[in-house]
């Protein structure tokens, strides 16, 4: 941390039933910096950031999930990249930490589907070529206080609550604060690990998250790739990935499809 820097720690407890609290203030006893937990009743991941936007004091808001362990350099990586860029919102690099061997078929291509990068990737291209909507991931970001004020918070009819199919709250911001003139990059070395237990990686989790995001980007409205021609397209490309027995081709295409279907389940549920 920069020495002029002051850190505090918030644990948004959204409604838990375990022993989340405890946990908490024997972790808080033990740590070099304040820690504390505050409880957020409604569930989801929307009211859970957003109380912690209310309850942070600092200037900057960096957000993980809790599933997702940060290098020791994370928060000066993510400080010195919103500052140094003057941006106003940033995205870091968040990799893989396998709790179970990843079956053969889930390779590198269908890692975004899990909200993870490819390092190898990430680390050959250049930094502007990173800087795109599919490389950012609400599992780690930074923001200025001040993007809250200007451009709003994270809207509370999206985000994943229990089994509910409505995804894609974080994406949404960011396309919002990049629409409205802000100022939105990647910050590689700002690094988390994101734990993928096994029952993530199977072919029925990947496509109820793809249909998810689907609807989720019906709920936000906007433009929106998903037309005939998609469903077209990735129907071919699945078959033709089959026949030639590359099976992580043929699932890609595959949860194409149910981001599609997603979508349009979405925009029935509107006009509803």
């Amino acid at each position: 941390m920069p020495e002029a820097a002051e850190l505090d720690c918030l644990v948004i407890d959204n409604g838990s039933t375990d022993s989340t609290p405890a946990v908490v203030e024997a972790s808080a006893a033990a740590a070099p910096f304040p820690m504390r937990r505050a409880f957020e009743a409604r569930l989801g991941s929307s009211f859970a950031r957003n109380r912690a936007v209310d309850e942070a004091r600092g200037d900057f808001i960096f957000f993980i999930d809790d599933d997702a362990i940060a290098e020791p350099s994370w928060v000066s990586e993510m400080l010195d990249a919103l500052r140094s860029r003057n941006l106003d919102a940033a995205c870091g690099m968040v990799l893989p930490r396998w709790l179970a061997p990843p079956p053969e078929w889930l390779g590198p291509s269908l890692w975004v589907k899990l909200a993870v990068h490819v390092r190898e990737q990430i680390d050959e291209a250049p930094v502007e070529k990173a800087e795109t909507m599919a490389n950012y991931f609400s599992a780690n970001v930074g923001f200025r206080r001040q993007a809250f004020e200007r451009f709003g918070r994270f809207r509370e009819d999206l985000g994943v609550v229990g089994g509910n199919p409505i995804s894609g709250e974080d994406t949404e911001l960011f396309e919002r604060i990049i629409a409205r003139g802000g100022a939105m990059g990647f910050a590689p070395r700002a690094i988390v690990h994101h734990q993928i237990p096994a029952e993530r990686m199977t072919r029925h989790y990947l496509r109820r998250k793809s249909f998810a995001y689907g609807f989720g980007s019906a709920i936000a409205g906007g433009r929106s790739h998903n037309q005939i021609d998609k469903l077209v397209r990735n129907a071919v490309r699945m078959a033709a990935a089959a026949m030639r027995g590359d099976s992580e081709r043929a699932i890609y295409h595959e949860l194409e499809c149910a981001n599609f279907f997603g979508y349009w389940r979405g925009r029935l549920a509107l006009r509803k």
